[in-house]
């Protein structure tokens, strides 16, 4: 029995559940690597915000790039390009949502506080894409962009070097708001432009609240359960991909040292979020 067996649910959402995780096998590691130059006073997540850790191990290793196959055969057609910087582990994920409380890494990690109640679901909206993307507690506002899969097996960022940074929605994840981890990704800054949309994402907390306005004309509105960082060596695949018996979200970006050689950050920061209530746009 996989993961997918284990949905609560029936007819297209449990048939969307089943094709989204499909792609999560071919798509692999959502990486941000190239976010420009560093800017050292972005928020970075610290051990004094309730439910965060920096970085915390993922539950299974992400499997060596050599293991993709060629040319993988998704579940879902197949987009105009295909991509991943390094291929999910061949497993089933977890039908929980994220821990918020991980322990701590070694013996120098910082105690984390207790952390907050985890925020009450409510019922998975019916699929409809995202239009835009609102997150109050770091005055974000953004259209979003439409993102996919690169020729070589990475999944799209948001272009780089543009004055205003926007953040996009990966298509084969989710609908926001429907049932699954949606992924949305933007950029921390670059060097021509400065900060990007998302370079305060490591500044949220727990109990702050993500919107966004979909094409029916409604916004899922989803609270913060935890915000962590992550070596990009060790990205936690199964903690943004796996499969949930719930809406979620995970807005992911860059963080944590900048490498000059190699022109881009070492960590990705990530945000979780349950959906919590919905309203008319």
């Amino acid at each position: 029995m996989t993961g997918l067996d284990r949905q609560p649910t029936t007819g297209p959402d449990r048939r969307r559940a089943r094709r989204w995780l499909a792609a999560a096998g071919t798509a692999g590691v959502l990486l941000l690597g190239a976010c420009g130059s560093p800017q050292t006073t972005a928020p970075q997540p610290g051990a004094d915000v309730a439910g965060t850790l920096a970085p915390r191990s993922s539950t299974v290793a992400a499997a060596p790039s050599s293991s993709a196959p060629a040319s993988p055969t998704p579940a879902v057609d197949p987009p105009s390009s295909v991509s991943s910087a390094e291929p999910a582990p061949d497993t089933t994920p977890p039908a929980d949502t994220p821990a918020a409380d991980p322990a701590p890494v070694g013996d120098t990690a910082a105690p984390v506080p207790p952390t907050a109640p985890a925020p009450e679901a409510v019922a998975p909206l019916p699929e409809s894409p995202p239009v835009s993307l609102s997150v109050p507690a770091i005055g974000v506002t953004s259209a979003l962009l439409d993102l996919g899969l690169n020729d070589d097996g990475t999944v799209e960022v948001p272009p780089l070097d543009e004055p205003e940074s926007k953040a996009g929605w990966y298509r084969n994840s989710p609908d926001p708001g429907s049932l699954g981890p949606s992924i949305i990704l933007g950029h921390v800054d670059s060097k021509k432009y400065g900060p990007g949309v998302f370079y305060e994402l490591g500044a949220l907390k727990p109990g702050d609240t993500i919107e966004v306005t979909r094409q029916d004309n409604t916004v899922a509105v989803f609270t913060i359960d935890a915000v962590r960082s992550y070596p990009k060596s060790d990205f936690p695949t199964l903690d943004v991909y796996g499969n949930l018996d719930h809406a979620g979200i995970r807005l992911i970006t860059c963080g944590g040292e900048f490498d000059p050689a190699a022109s881009s950050y070492e960590s990705n920061i990530i945000a979780f979020g349950t959906l919590t209530s919905s309203r008319p746009a």
